[in-house]
């Protein structure tokens, strides 16, 4: 099995690598853009509930839990990296903040009721369609108020946003770009 690794940068589990299968479908969150992100959240995540979408790997979620998130909702459909999520949830100790999901994120969407102050959205670049997909988070009224979504894409990706939705942060590193709105 071919593997890679990515680390938690911060927080109570820093160093803390994550194990993963490699996979050219498969595209983990940088070290330096999750600096950035974190930098950008870092008195504000303590005691927070939060959802990464798209899980991935769940280097999102694991980072903000490791920094004092309050509880993290993971939703991943591909069934090997939902395995490793719970496993890495485990090791760490976090079974009682976490809620992990093995199931389409477009899918959950539609069922989900309950309200998150970070959204962690890091979808497969070109398999998605931003516009739909934050119409429909912000349409669901799942944000709690003063909630923020931070969104990761194609430095090329186009972005439109509706008038309700305002940029916060912004930044490009390398071929992503990095975004929070609220």
């Amino acid at each position: 099995m071919n593997t890679s690794s990515i680390r938690i940068i911060g927080g109570r589990n820093k160093s803390y690598r994550i194990v993963f299968k490699a996979s050219t479908n498969l595209r983990p969150t940088s070290d330096r853009a999750k600096e950035t992100l974190f930098s950008w959240l870092q008195f504000e995540i303590e005691n927070k509930s939060c959802l990464d979408l798209f899980a991935g790997t769940g280097s999102l979620g694991l980072e903000a839990l490791s920094r004092g998130a309050k509880h993290l909702t993971f939703i991943e459909k591909e069934k090997s990296l939902y395995k490793n999520i719970l496993e890495n949830i485990n090791h760490l100790g976090y079974k009682d903040k976490v809620q992990a999901v093995c199931g389409d994120s477009m899918k959950w969407l539609k069922t989900n009721k309950k309200k998150f102050d970070f959204i962690f959205l890091d979808p497969p670049f070109d398999k998605i369609d931003y516009k739909m997909l934050l119409k429909k988070i912000y349409q669901s009224n799942m944000i709690n108020e003063n909630g923020k979504v931070f969104l990761e894409t194609s430095k090329h990706a186009d972005l439109e946003l509706s008038n309700a939705q305002d940029i916060l942060k912004d930044k490009t590193i390398g071929d992503v770009r990095l975004t929070i709105l609220q």
